[in-house]
């Protein structure tokens, strides 16, 4: 039997503990269910008797990382026998081999994570691989003690969303007040009124992250865009991806990004080659993206010159 689990990861006194504590407590999320709260770590803030009481939910703490195993997540599971999770998962373990360990039945709803905007800067400079591997997997990152004025939001989203197109971000300021999105703050180094939208090469890294993030104000449009050709085992015949090669987060993580391009003449062109096309864009489901992306419907692809530089940038 399937089980819902919603994860809650960040750094200690990142406000985990007390978003699950809010969380139970809406009746709309409780309302008739059975909640096991597995925390990894613990913090100052603790899981009130009463609010578990009322919440119908109870706690399991799980202290060291080999104890997270299916072995005994299964044994808690069947202890309290839950009709969903909550994960208040420790910051310091890694997202990545996190799903390796879960049950095989634990369905993953949502992955939230928690971010103190104080310590940012620090975090990156001393773990900047560890917070890579968990924005990369995230679904909403929410940065929380924000002092208004002092938050770079246009530097936040190019830098996470290279790491994941499709997490959506939240800032919750010092006076309570919460913002969604970046509100007006995307404006675009090119023209999204031409046609076709002309993206040149110091460019390709900023149209990435916003075509994959916000797809849908591009689809239908006509794109015109330089970059190389690449193909992996889950691209598809008569396709190949538009990519660059981005370092994401640190000189040793270089990755390769860019969007799908179908054309009947995609074989006429092998892997490296600098090419420019122009084409319509559309969605399909495609097992690039697990699930639909934006795909590049091309009318016409020819060879171009290569960049200057041969990586792409997100600024």
């Amino acid at each position: 039997m399937e089980l819902p689990v919603y994860m809650i990861t960040g750094f200690l006194e990142s406000g985990k503990t007390s978003f699950i504590l809010d969380t139970i407590q809406d009746k709309q999320f409780s309302k008739g269910q059975r909640t096991l709260i597995i925390a990894c770590e613990e913090g100052e803030v603790e899981y009130a008797p009463d609010i578990l009481k009322a919440a119908k939910a109870e706690v399991e703490f799980i202290e060291d990382e080999e104890d997270f195993n299916p072995d005994h997540l299964n044994e808690l599971v069947k202890k309290h026998r839950p009709t969903q999770i909550m994960l208040e998962y420790n910051g310091m373990w890694s997202l990545r081999t996190m799903a390796e360990k879960a049950p095989k039945d634990w369905i993953f709803y949502q992955i939230f994570m928690f971010v103190d905007h104080s310590k940012y800067q620090v975090y990156m400079n001393n773990m900047r691989q560890l917070l890579s591997d968990n924005f990369s997997v995230a679904d909403i990152v929410v940065f929380n003690r924000c002092e208004k004025d002092k938050v770079d939001k246009k530097s936040l989203r190019r830098s996470i969303k290279a790491l994941n197109p499709k997490i959506d971000m939240m800032f919750e300021y010092n006076d309570g007040t919460i913002e969604q999105g970046f509100q007006g703050d995307d404006e675009m180094p090119y023209d999204l009124n031409a046609d076709p939208i002309e993206i040149v090469h110091d460019d390709f890294g900023l149209w990435y992250v916003d075509i994959m993030s916000t797809p849908d104000r591009y689809l239908g449009r006509n794109v015109r865009v330089r970059g190389m050709v690449f193909r992996a085992s889950n691209v598809p015949k008569g396709y190949f991806v538009i990519s660059r090669r981005a370092m994401t987060c640190c000189a040793d993580d270089i990755q390769v990004v860019g969007i799908l391009v179908k054309s009947p003449e995609e074989s006429k062109f092998k892997n490296g080659d600098w090419v420019e096309v122009t084409g319509r864009i559309i969605a399909e489901k495609q097992a690039a993206y697990k699930g639909e992306g934006p795909v590049l419907a091309a009318h016409e692809i020819k060879a171009t010159e290569p960049a200057a530089s041969e990586l792409v940038y997100f600024s």
